[in-house]
């Protein structure tokens, strides 16, 4: 069993884990260039939040993955344009969401602290995310 497998607690009302590395057998979704393709020709459509809405679902669910022995999966990155605010996705909702329905893997270049995620070092309460209801792991 791959070691980041022994994180997972089956009885976990949430399952997410941040990992700062890239792991061995995994392919990683990059959230930024699936997104950005699906919505490229929306950006002028002011249907445009509802749009990416649609469109980060079916990534979502195209890209989980079933496992034997933890269940449903998803591995995610580069994962800013979820911050975009022109998009207004309530990404604390999403991840809530994707963390009770299936283990959810970030790979983040941030950090995490006082149970908050930063998408950048430099700790900017916009590239935030707010972890204080939802069960995570930081690898």
């Amino acid at each position: 069993m791959e070691a980041w497998k022994q994180h997972i607690a089956a009885d976990s009302r949430h399952k997410l884990l941040f990992v700062s590395y890239e792991m061995e057998g995994m392919s990683f979704v990059d959230m930024g260039t699936e997104l950005s393709a699906a919505i490229e020709f929306s950006l002028q459509n002011r249907r445009l939040p509802m749009i990416a809405e649609e469109a980060l679902e079916k990534i979502i669910d195209q890209h989980t993955v079933h496992d034997p022995d933890i269940g449903d999966y998803i591995v995610i990155r580069n994962i800013g344009i979820l911050f975009e605010p022109a998009l207004h996705i309530n990404l604390h909702a999403k991840i809530d969401s994707w963390s009770k329905s299936r283990v959810l893997i970030i790979h983040h270049e941030g950090v995490v602290h006082n149970q908050v995620f930063f998408l950048t070092t430099s700790r900017e309460a916009k590239y935030s995310l707010n972890l204080k209801d939802i069960t995570h792991k930081t690898l």
